[in-house]
């Protein structure tokens, strides 16, 4: 498939509920709308492979550039999609935090909306990089 779309990545802080990561990024079959995921609060700071997530209601695109006291951006880029089918993505991140390769599944489970983003490990380059490394470093640049 091999096609570069917009993602965010915003930590959220609802009126109800705890405070998580949402990460979203754009459909390239249908341009209005973006997949929208819902991660824990440890998102960032997890030093493991595998993260369980939710899978949230689809959103507009225009929450790729949305401004609110809830949200705060702590990343935007480009992702190239390199394949997608109704239970999986596998997806290439060119950001400062969200870096490499990664790959969506749906999980088989009751509740039907469960999904594991797991860092993809295969065929790595001869690069030693931990997607996490950089994150207080970039936070505090930005002053979050």
């Amino acid at each position: 498939m091999n096609v570069n779309v917009p993602f965010v990545l915003h930590k959220h802080d609802p009126r109800s509920g705890s405070e998580h990561y949402d990460l979203r990024f754009l459909d390239p079959k249908d341009s209005k709308l973006l997949h929208s995921f819902a991660f824990g609060s440890d998102f960032l700071d997890k030093k493991n492979d595998k993260i369980s997530g939710v899978k949230t209601r689809d959103h507009d695109p225009r929450w790729l550039e949305l401004k609110s006291y809830r949200l705060t951006t702590i990343e935007k880029g480009t992702c190239t999609i390199l394949i997608q089918r109704p239970n999986y993505f596998e997806l290439q991140f060119n950001g400062e935090i969200l870096k490499g390769k990664y790959r969506l599944f749906k999980l088989k489970t009751k509740r039907g909306d469960q999904w594991l983003f797991i860092v993809d490990r295969r065929k790595m380059e001869s690069v030693h990089y931990d997607p996490f490394e950089l994150l207080s470093e970039v936070l505090k640049k930005r002053g979050l």
